[in-house]
Order: C-alpha cells, then structure tokens, then sequence
C-alpha cells in the first residue's frame, strides 16, 4: 500500500491571528456602544425625575398661590433667610400628594411657603385723562415651593410673586 506524502503547505496560521484581531476589534467597540447606552439611559432617568419634581413644585406654587386667594387675614409668617437652601420644615400650606401630578413617583410631599406681604402703591395709568388718581395698595406675597422627585436627592425650588389687593 502505497500513501501519498503528506506535503506541508506554506500557512502558518496567520487567518487565525487575523480573526481573533477582528474579534477583539468588534468586543471592544460592542463594549463602547454599550457604556454609552448605560450613560444616555442614566440621563433619560435623571431628566424624567427632573421634570417630576419640577412638576411637583410647580402645582403646590399654583396651590399656594389659591389658598393665598382664600385668606381673609394677612399671612405674617417670616421669609426664608435662603430659598435653595430650605429642607421644606416650617412652610405655609401644603400640597396635598394625592393631587399631585405623579403621586405615585415622588419621594415626599411638594410643600410650599408663604412669606409676610409687601405693601406696594400702584397708581394705574388713567387713559381717560379725568385726573382721577385711583392710588391703591396691593400685597405682594413672596411664595416658595419645593418638591422632591422619585429620590430625595432631586430637588427643585420655584419661587412666585403672588399679588391681591390688601385687606382692610
């Protein structure tokens, strides 16, 4: 029986090398595509709890400002020494959180405060030009609101003039 010699090609396996460079090439960039989709979608969620809380803040602003409307006594309540820094203790009215937009998704109640009125004369503009001076005081209420979104570490501050005309 007669078997042929086996001659041994030129390969030095060279096509392996070169596959195994395209696979890291390909796990390195799937690896890249992949942080970078874990960043946008940390960013998404950080935007989402954003817009709750300033959602949240800005219907117990809107609350505030009605109940302000309700008083039939002026509010004599002291202003906060800083806005941004305020933890939510001490305020004026609260937002009910099963009126709120998402009560499900904050992490605690909006809360909001009113500070003591500014007196402020306005003397409207008389179009007719009858000399009539019509001089009147308006109470400027200083209101701050305060909310937090699905984590407490999210917070928005809003703050509002609420005006009405003062009370005798």
């Amino acid at each position: 029986m007669h078997t042929p010699l086996l001659r041994h090609s030129g390969q030095t396996g060279s096509a392996l090398v070169i596959a195994l460079v395209f696979l890291l090439l390909l796990t390195l960039i799937g690896v890249t595509a992949m942080q970078g989709t874990t960043l946008q979608e940390r960013m998404a969620g950080n935007a989402r709890d954003r817009n709750l809380s300033f959602q949240g803040a800005e219907a117990a602003l809107r609350e505030c400002e009605a109940w302000i409307d309700l008083q039939t006594v002026d509010i004599v309540t002291p202003a906060l020494a800083d806005p941004a820094a305020w933890d939510g203790s001490g305020q004026t009215c609260t937002y009910s959180i099963n009126q709120a937009p998402h009560p499900t998704l904050l992490a605690a109640d909006p809360v909001a405060h009113v500070a003591e009125p500014r007196l402020v004369r306005v003397n409207p503009v008389d179009p007719a030009g009858s000399g009539a001076s019509g001089i009147s005081v308006r109470s400027l209420y200083p209101v701050t609101s305060r909310s937090t979104g699905g984590v407490d570490t999210t917070v928005v501050v809003l703050q509002s003039i609420c005006e009405r005309p003062c009370r005798p």
